[in-house]
C-alpha cells in the first residue's frame, strides 16, 4: 500500500467515528432521532378512504357518461340533415370536452389524492392508465366514425 493506506483509513474510521456518535447509533440533523413510524389505519381511516375512491371514480364514470350521452346526440343530429351535420359537431365537441375533463381532473385528483387513498403507486398508475385508455378509446372511436360518415356522405332521400 502507499504511504496515503494508514492515514487514510484513520481518517475515514476517524470520520466514521464522528458520524456515528459515541453510542454507535447514526446521529441526526439537529441531534433529533428519526421521526416515528406513522400508526397502522384505523377500520375507520379505511373506509374513509374507500368511500373517497369511490367518489372519485364516479366523479369519472359521471363526466364519461355524459360525454358519451353528447356523443350519441352527435351522431343521431349529423345523419339526420345537413343543419343537423352543424350541430353534431357542437355536440361532438362537448362530449370531447365531458370526456377530457373527467379524465384529466381523475388524474389530478388520484395524483393529490393517493396518499388519503391509501393507493400503492402501482394501483394509482394501473388507475390512471385506465382513465387515459377510457378517453383514447373515446377519441379513436369518434374520429374513425366521422371518417366514416364523411366518406359515405349524409343519408339523403332516394331519388328516383
Amino acid at each position: 500500500m502507499g504511504w496515503w493506506g494508514g492515514a487514510g483509513r484513520a481518517a475515514a474510521a476517524l470520520a466514521l467515528r464522528r458520524l456515528r456518535g459515541a453510542a454507535g447509533r447514526p446521529r441526526y440533523s439537529l441531534g433529533r432521532a428519526p421521526p416515528p413510524p406513522p400508526p397502522a389505519a384505523s377500520d375507520l381511516e379505511r373506509a374513509d378512504a374507500w368511500l373517497l375512491r369511490k367518489a372519485l371514480e364516479g366523479g369519472l364514470l359521471s363526466w364519461f357518461r355524459n360525454g358519451l350521452l353528447a356523443t350519441g346526440v352527435g351522431v343521431i343530429s349529423y345523419v339526420q340533415s345537413d343543419t343537423g351535420r352543424d350541430a353534431a359537431y357542437g355536440f361532438f365537441i362537448l362530449g370531447g370536452l365531458c370526456v377530457s375533463y373527467g379524465a384529466g381532473s381523475y388524474l389530478v385528483n388520484l395524483v393529490l389524492l393517493r396518499r388519503p387513498m391509501m393507493l400503492p403507486a402501482p394501483t394509482a398508475a394501473a388507475n390512471a392508465a385506465a382513465a387515459a385508455l377510457l378517453a383514447l378509446l373515446w377519441l379513436c372511436a369518434l374520429s374513425l366514425y366521422i371518417g366514416r360518415l364523411e366518406e359515405k356522405g349524409p343519408a339523403g332521400p332516394p331519388e328516383h
